[in-house]
């Protein structure tokens, strides 16, 4: 027994230098290094320190909007509806990527979204806005969103300005984050109705539901086992995983700098595994491509049905077509941009209540140049300057 103890000591003693070690060393931060090194003015292009506020955005990107939603919620419940706006949109809502010509920032870099609001408000337009925004947001996401808000009076705007992008009508899935949502009953009804409605998107809904109703039957399971681990990997029982869970959350407890810093290195693998998709397979950001099929369909019905969902809710629907980098268009053909122009000129027509193209409005030479050459969507801190005056002088805001 007392060797057992003396082994069980030794193995969580070695496992906690083995943790301290990755952390402090951060592999992937060294490997993502080794594809930059050529050149790392490009890496340097990303800003990392972007303007946050948890008034106007909701912070955590589509990875766990619930509590920055239920503070939005207490914050708009004595502003009229007529007075709030939203604006829903990909990853170019809320990057920044330096153009070359860029000095590197000094302080936290703000958006468009961010600066059309501070333009409104320093042109005395007495409105409150909000950024619901996710990078690779699908537009079933979107009307995910939509319908949340509509199941809290308090979140519903009286403008939702929805961003059009060719890139977007690609994307499919709810992701693991907004699943977070269906613990609010009103939204579970609202989402159930929309996976029984038969519309392409339908098939999406109902699976993130069963994804989420499979998560809560193993944490159920869990807090009902008297020895299982939380880990969210698999389920394990015995006094390890009881003792696993323990640890996990003692340390989350902690004032360990070091150990908090795992969240930071998840997005160092995930900037590794895109290098290493562009350096080793050649696929990246800028490569053509068509639109089609199953995956084209479950986007414009939910846009049709974000459309509907408007009108029959007395807010105003805007679209609008996002900028896109003249040096680097994504359209395969000719006919690829022919058909996302009929597109999105059929939703604006019919669902719209109002529609502007800011496709041409960014010069070449403001966008961000990024590992593999010129970015197809993000771009520099004056572009997001520029957008945000275009936008406010087009009254994208009513």
């Amino acid at each position: 027994m007392k060797n057992a103890r003396l082994k069980a000591v030794l193995v969580l003693a070695l496992t906690f230098a083995a943790l301290w070690g990755l952390l402090a060393w951060d592999p992937f931060r060294h490997l993502k290094t080794a594809f930059t090194q050529a050149d790392p003015a490009l890496d340097d292009a990303l800003v990392k320190r972007v303007f946050v506020d948890p008034r106007t955005q909701e912070t955590s990107n589509g990875q766990n909007p619930f509590v920055s939603l239920g503070k939005l919620e207490a914050s708009w419940c004595d502003v009229p509806k007529e007075r709030r706006y939203i604006l829903a949109g990909n990853s170019q809502t809320l990057t920044v990527l330096l153009a070359p010509w860029e000095a590197r920032p000094t302080a936290a870099e703000r958006t468009y979204p961010d600066l059309l609001l501070d333009r409104l408000k320093a042109g005395g337009a007495a409105v409150e806005g909000y950024r619901l925004s996710a990078p690779n947001v699908s537009y079933m996401e979107i009307l995910w969103y939509l319908n949340y808000l509509l199941a809290h009076p308090c979140l519903v705007p009286g403008e939702f300005i929805v961003q059009l992008n060719f890139e977007t009508l690609r994307k499919t899935s709810v992701r693991d984050g907004m699943l977070e949502l269906l613990q609010d009953p009103e939204f579970l009804k609202a989402a159930e109705r929309e996976a029984r409605s038969g519309a392409p998107y339908a098939g999406t809904f109902q699976q993130a539901i069963d994804r989420y109703r499979a998560r809560l039957g193993k944490e159920q399971g869990r807090e009902t086992g008297a020895a299982t681990s939380q880990t969210g990997l698999a389920e394990t029982h015995g006094i390890g995983g009881l003792l696993e869970t323990k640890v996990r959350a003692a340390l989350d407890l902690l004032p360990l700098p070091l150990f908090k810093l795992r969240s930071e290195m998840k997005g160092e693998l995930l900037d590794f595994l895109y290098l290493a998709r562009v350096r080793l397979l050649g696929i990246t950001p800028s490569t053509k491509r068509s639109l089609g099929g199953g995956t084209l369909a479950m986007n414009v019905s939910s846009l049709e049905r974000v459309g509907r969902l408007c009108k029959d809710n007395g807010i105003r629907l805007v679209f609008f077509n996002a900028p896109q980098n003249p040096r680097a268009p994504l359209y395969r053909t000719p006919a690829d941009r022919e058909q996302y122009l009929g597109i999105i000129s059929n939703l604006s027509r019919d669902f719209g209540s109002a529609y502007f193209d800011f496709e041409s409005s960014i010069p070449g030479d403001m966008w961000g140049v990024w590992v593999d050459g010129p970015d197809p969507i993000h771009f520099g801190r004056q572009a997001h300057r520029r957008l945000a005056e275009l936008m406010f002088d087009s009254g994208v805001v009513r």
